[in-house]
């Protein structure tokens, strides 16, 4: 019987999956693009319809639809697998839960739970109408599997049970928690209207609950703790809803609230998702990143908003993306206003401002007097323009900033380049752990023999391959040549290679790998040779020092020879 993997891969290519998340140019057989991993002017991102496979050289990563798709979605091969599974129309059967794994049986538990608390809410018709009083249809509480968790201690915890749940799965997806007084567990979410929290890939990873009834002192919300399934800093919620509308309106409209999504879905923003916490983190900003560098953030207008405001747009500038911000009236959230009027919440979306036009207007409502002013101007609003990564963007605000406070767009673009920032918070792109892990000998094995098999895929390859083959084997023996071969970047390889060299270097390339190689050969040598030279002298062995001594400078001499061709 066919897989599901293999089901997936003949309906859908990776120029399929990769032209739908960035414009590809066509290059000979191949297709480029600009990198959707990293900021770059020039391209350096190919993909191979022939290979169904795609190589950055910006950060040195390739692989085929399921590795691209998990790069992209920020998901686990499971999650991408599912998000390809439907979108090729293959249906994924899974087998018994005795043949399921750990998370499998975890994902189960949450799903059961989301079936458990919509049963509850079916039967609660005050919810419901509570519900329904904010706003939210009862078509948009079934799209988003909204429920009810009931005002008991065990209700949901004797249900899983029932269902023949280890306790401790349970209390590990943060549904159970344990009393203080004695060995009890208790259900985590009662008397709350829940909120199912979805990852990337749409599977139910937590759960955010509002207080209806009870509540005991406990918060107006409350939110599943950090598990192996849930990571808050890496989900957004509404995103498995959001993404599709993100890269077709080419922008994301990020707020605070489960009830602003909810109702922002209702009234067609489908490109809107909410934050977890007060401020969106680099691991979301990125996964918006990849869809759309435009985002507008329509926080609460409050302190608290307008503060995460601030350190959302200092992250998503640096990361190279538009910032525009959503201004309210104070005590109104997102909610409250698309109940209002849907209009008014277009209209309110439309007149979005940059965050330097925002941030000068939050300034001028203060009613400085000018020195003020500008200090205020130079001390929290530069540092943002400093930020923009767009010469041409950060120019124009100069512009608007000098304009503002009335000085010279000179002295403010000074002012900016003084302006050190601190990028320790924005990660590099990480590599693969192959790529990081391997010595510069594994490297220049890697490149050869990728050059091997791409000559050796051709019908006319423009070496003789036979012979390099024949050579690579002598240097590097035959078991490591096994080895090299049975690697699974073998073919991620060789698409690199055939980029690489697709310009006629070729030969010359090779002499200086094969030379290169050798000094690695010389250098292992050397190194094994300088051991036994230490040995020798611990163990007051004169004349075997005398022999190494003069084997290591032999050899040091061959190496600074070859090492001048290198």
């Amino acid at each position: 019987m066919i897989s599901p993997v293999d089901q997936i891969k003949e309906r859908l290519t990776i120029v399929d999956v990769v032209s739908s998340y960035i414009k590809l140019i066509k290059a000979g057989r191949n297709f480029k693009a600009r990198s959707p991993f990293s900021n770059e002017k020039t391209p350096s991102f190919f993909v191979s319809p022939d290979r169904d496979m795609y190589y950055c050289f910006s950060t040195s990563q390739g692989g085929d639809i399921f590795t691209f798709t998990e790069k992209m979605e920020g998901v686990d091969f499971k999650g991408a697998l599912k998000i390809l599974a439907d979108r090729a129309g293959v249906d994924l059967v899974y087998e018994g839960s005795t043949r399921r794994d750990e998370k499998e049986v975890l994902y189960k538990i949450l799903d059961d739970a989301t079936r458990h608390f919509e049963d509850n809410l079916k039967r609660r018709k005050d919810v419901r109408d509570y519900m329904k009083e904010r706003g939210v249809s009862e078509r948009t509480m079934k799209i988003f599997r909204i429920g009810y968790a009931l005002d008991e201690w065990q209700n949901l915890h004797e249900y899983l049970v029932g269902k023949r749940y280890k306790e401790s799965d349970i209390e590990s997806v943060g549904l159970l928690k344990q009393a203080e007084n004695n060995k009890r567990k208790y259900d985590a979410f009662r008397g709350r209207i829940i909120f199912p929290i979805r990852d990337n890939a749409g599977r139910i990873v937590a759960f955010s609950g509002r207080v209806f009834e009870g509540g005991e002192g406990m918060g107006k919300y409350i939110n599943s703790p950090e598990t192996a399934l849930y990571h808050k800093s890496r989900i957004l919620f509404g995103y498995d809803f959001a993404k599709s509308t993100i890269r077709k309106h080419d922008f994301s409209i990020v707020v605070e609230g489960q009830m602003d999504v909810l109702m922002a879905h209702q009234a067609g923003f489908t490109n809107t998702v909410a934050v977890s916490g007060t401020s969106l983190t680099e691991e979301q900003l990125k996964l918006l990143n990849r869809l759309s560098r435009n985002i507008v953030l329509a926080f609460d207008s409050d302190d608290a908003g307008v503060s995460s405001v601030k350190r959302s747009s200092e992250l998503a500038l640096s990361l190279g993306m538009d910032v525009k911000v959503a201004t309210m009236k104070k005590g109104k959230d997102p909610a409250d206003l698309i109940k209002e009027s849907k209009e008014k919440w277009r209209k309110t979306i439309k007149e979005s401002k940059h965050i330097i036009e925002f941030l000068l207007d939050l300034l001028e409502e203060e009613k400085l007097d000018s020195r003020s002013f500008r200090k205020k101007v130079s001390e929290e609003v530069l540092p943002f323009v400093a930020r923009i990564t767009s010469k041409i963007d950060q120019g124009h605000f100069i512009e608007m900033v000098s304009k503002r406070i009335n000085i010279p767009e000179d002295t403010v673009r000074e002012e900016v380049s003084r302006i050190k920032i601190d990028t320790t918070e924005i990660s590099e792109p990480k590599r693969p752990v192959s790529q990081n892990r391997g010595t510069r000998r594994d490297k220049i094995e890697r490149r050869l023999l990728g050059i091997i098999n791409w000559q050796e895929s051709l019908k006319k390859p423009l070496i003789d391959t036979e012979g390099l083959r024949k050579s690579f084997s002598r240097v590097v023996g035959k078991t490591r040549l096994s080895e090299l071969e049975e690697s699974t970047q073998t073919n991620e390889d060789a698409f690199r290679a055939e980029i690489v060299h697709r310009n006629g270097t070729i030969d010359e390339d090779i002499k200086e790998l094969i030379n290169a190689l050798s000094v690695e050969n010389e250098k292992s040598k050397l190194s094994r040779i300088t051991e036994d030279l230490k040995r020798a002298e611990s163990e007051g062995d004169g004349k075997k020092a005398k022999e190494l001594l003069e084997k290591s400078k032999k050899l040091s001499e061959a190496i600074a020879k070859l090492s001048i061709n290198e």
